[in-house]
């Protein structure tokens, strides 16, 4: 009986000693949970570190997305609609058959020759503008769709929210890339065609002096017509000459 009592005292010491620990332990577990708080999805932070996260979380999402909001919304289409491949819309077909006298030989065949390089140049340069305004319209119209999809995700859905961010700079990436591709092809076709206009003024300078074409083509019949032009001019001088002696 003596040591049953003894026992169940010692037993009722360690209880009590344990109970000590567990007050504590649920004070600091208190203290803890506190600090991390539990602000309910439309609260504030209240310097918790649970509502702080929230508000930034909040912080990055769209409340609403209004389309036609002015300062949101997209640039204006263009007044006059263009089509590729018809840069007028007059009928008149001007082409490199058109545009260009075709020609068989000599400096009049490198000069044909050029004349439809400028004009195919002068048409993919205005098809490829084109081409990029649509790329562009899709991109718009592929953020607008972001926009919404980002104004309904809800407070906890941050894989969600990621997933938005992630593809909202890889769209901005991708137009920049556009841009810059735009800007160097159209640069290009810039250069290229002030090439090619030079190289046919040189040709065109080449036919008046009589250079480089011994095929009777454009700088033969140059050559000829400036030769007669000089000829008729001899020959009124000689003319006035007799008639004032």
């Amino acid at each position: 009986m003596a040591l049953l009592v003894l026992g169940l005292g010692a037993f009722g010491n360690a209880q009590a000693q344990w109970r000590v620990v567990d007050n504590a332990a649920n004070t600091k577990l208190q203290d803890v949970n506190t600090r991390l708080g539990t602000t309910s999805a439309n609260g504030n932070g209240n310097g918790t570190v649970n509502g702080n996260l929230r508000e930034l979380y909040q912080q990055q999402v769209f409340e609403s997305f209004n389309g036609s909001n002015e300062d949101s919304k997209a640039a204006p289409e263009p007044e006059e609609k263009l089509q590729h491949a018809q840069p007028t819309k007059s009928g008149v077909n001007m082409n490199a058959d058109n545009r260009c006298k075709q020609a068989t030989s000599g400096i009049a065949q490198q000069q044909y020759q050029l004349c439809r390089e400028i004009v195919n140049t002068e048409l993919a340069k205005y098809n490829y503008s084109l081409k990029m305004y649509e790329v562009t319209t899709q991109r718009q119209r592929y953020l607008d769709e972001l926009k919404r999809q980002r104004g309904s995700i809800q407070s906890h859905e941050v894989g969600k929210l990621q997933d938005n961010t992630n593809r909202i700079l890889l769209l901005m990436s991708q137009m920049e890339i556009d841009r810059q591709q735009q800007q160097t092809y159209m640069d290009a076709y810039v250069a290229r065609i002030g090439y090619l206009q030079e190289a046919s003024k040189t040709l065109a300078q080449q036919a008046l002096e009589g250079k480089g074409d011994s095929e009777g083509g454009l700088g033969g019949v140059i050559g000829g017509a400036v030769g007669i032009a000089t000829l008729k001019i001899a020959l009124e001088a000689a003319q006035s000459t007799r008639r004032r002696n």
